[in-house]
């Protein structure tokens, strides 16, 4: 038994079945409506959108995201099935949206942010005295193979002490 069913739809309607956020393009793929019949539905009747609480910043950041990777998918999903190009604009704007949100999520988490910042500056420091650390090492080889030298006579010219210094 065959039906037709758009892709469009069928991707929205998956979605929706394995858990995805409801927003108003995958209910307009969903039901085949236009996005603005939702969006107008959606306001004259005051929907209520579950899973987006006000205080719980990661949460809503993580909704936008899915919102943006509805829309990428969608644009996708046009482009091959009408063989366009995706619009570079649209992409644009969602790249500076998630840029927006990226900053939104280091400035709404300053105690993550915080504790990342002070670990990259750890690793910098580690890698800094490191690299001392070995240099000391350098140096006190070559003081001691000087000093061996001189004991024995070998080398007590000027060039020697010089090349400790360098």
């Amino acid at each position: 038994m065959a039906f037709a069913v758009s892709p469009a739809k069928a991707c929205a309607l998956r979605a929706l079945a394995e858990g995805a956020r409801v927003t108003l393009p995958l209910l307009a793929d969903a039901s085949s409506c236009a996005l603005a019949t939702v969006q107008t539905l959606s306001e004259r009747d005051g929907w209520t959108w579950a899973g987006t609480e006000s205080g719980d910043v990661a949460a809503r950041l993580r909704a936008i995201a899915a919102d943006l990777l509805t829309r990428m998918e969608a644009l996708g999903r046009k482009a091959f099935e009408e063989g366009t190009k995706i619009d570079r604009t649209e992409i644009d704007g969602i790249v500076a949206i998630i840029r927006g949100l990226d900053k939104i999520g280091e400035i709404m988490r300053p105690d993550e942010a915080a504790k990342e910042n002070q670990i990259r500056q750890d690793e910098d420091l580690a890698a800094i005295l490191e690299r001392i650390d070995r240099r000391i090492v350098e140096l006190a080889k070559a003081f001691a193979a000087q000093l061996v030298a001189e004991e024995r006579g070998l080398d007590g010219s000027e060039t020697g002490a010089a090349r400790l210094v360098s």
